[in-house]
């Protein structure tokens, strides 16, 4: 307990004594938090104080670092994996669209991952893992048992309790507060699959540029997406800047028009799982609407960002095609049927 004080101290004296903590310091931090050395009453302090500071990047790469080491990292033997880090508070007024990306961008070549985890605030909304479920693949899988999908099927989805359970501990503590705390940064940069980059979703620019240099140490050849609810889509009959995290590189400006998305994709949809799995399917069916354009335009997006395509016009021929050719549904077939056989299920069991 008195170990963690200085850190409380450090973030949380008045206007002319507080500081940022050192990569070191912050890392030393994350770790006496994870190990439970930290009481709940530090851990609030602690986080509130720094929300009110404002998180530095150093900070986070230092978060991140020490949460890591406290995570069940995978190492799958695909090449160029791309881990897509998304909210895991979710969606509360939008689709959550990122299962359907994921498949239309697997179905397309380029192997992918995401991860989250349930009940984080501060919206706790729609997540992947709920989509998932409602679609018939289960998402508290083992880790092994994901690192097999991948490299089976060219994508996976890591459920947090599973890799990180001393990261999800702290839910409870931050479901407290109604506030966006430094961890809802941290776990987007998790990269539990240790994947060759990252896309990274935010919602206000000024943050997303001041985190850009903790994704260009953390995971080099990133990007970082201003997209819909802090997320990575790309929306259809808009305009939306994604940048590298090479702070000297410019942005990439997508415009949604230019690549054949004219109409502006204005869905809203109650934080109903069932009914965001419906649209995924109906989307994977290639059935034309607004949310489909926002979910093909955002995977051909990423893969041009991944080496995929060689222009972002042939990464949405890339995914109108997986679409077109029945690959994606037929992906989604392939992953309930592999998560869902009773010989992947035993085997799955033992590895946890």
């Amino acid at each position: 307990m008195e170990a963690f004080i200085p850190y409380v101290q450090a973030v949380g004296r008045g206007e002319k004594l507080k500081r940022d903590l050192s990569r070191e310091e912050a890392r030393q931090a994350m770790r006496l938090i994870l190990e439970g050395v930290a009481t709940p009453a530090q851990i609030g302090a602690f986080l509130i104080t720094q929300r009110v500071k404002g998180e530095t990047a150093e900070e986070i790469e230092g978060f991140v670092e020490a949460a890591r080491v406290c995570c069940h990292l995978i190492h799958p033997k695909v090449s160029k994996l791309l881990d897509l880090g998304v909210p895991y508070d979710g969606k509360a007024r939008t689709l959550q669209l990122v299962p359907a990306i994921a498949l239309i961008v697997a179905a397309a070549g380029q192997p992918v991952v995401f991860h989250g985890a349930p009940d984080v605030p501060t919206k706790q909304g729609v997540t992947p893992a709920h989509v998932l479920e409602a679609l018939g693949v289960p998402a508290n899988q083992a880790s092994e048992a994901v690192a097999h999908q991948i490299e089976t099927l060219g994508i996976g989805y890591l459920h947090a309790p599973r890799f990180a359970p001393s990261w999800h501990a702290l839910t409870p503590i931050r479901q407290q507060f109604g506030l966006r705390t430094a961890l809802n940064t941290v776990e987007k940069l998790l990269n539990p699959a240790n994947a060759a980059r990252c896309v990274v979703g935010f919602f206000h620019r000024n943050y997303l540029l001041r985190m850009r240099p903790a994704v260009a140490s953390l995971i080099p050849g990133s990007w970082l997406v201003q997209g819909i609810e802090g997320s990575i889509e790309c929306r259809a009959g808009r305009t939306t800047r994604l940048y590298p995290a090479d702070i000297e590189a410019e942005p990439l400006v997508v415009e949604a028009p230019r690549l054949g998305f004219p109409e502006s994709d204005d869905t809203v949809l109650e934080p109903n799982p069932r009914l965001h799995a419906e649209v995924t399917r109906s989307i994977l069916q290639n059935r034309p609407s607004p949310c489909r354009d926002t979910a093909l335009l955002t995977a051909g997006v990423l893969l041009y960002l991944s080496g995929q395509a060689d222009r972002l016009s042939d990464g949405v021929d890339q995914a109108r095609a997986a679409l077109a050719k029945g690959k994606a549904f037929q992906l989604l077939a392939d992953w309930q049927a592999l998560t869902q056989s009773p010989a992947y299920s035993s085997e799955a069991s033992a590895a946890t």
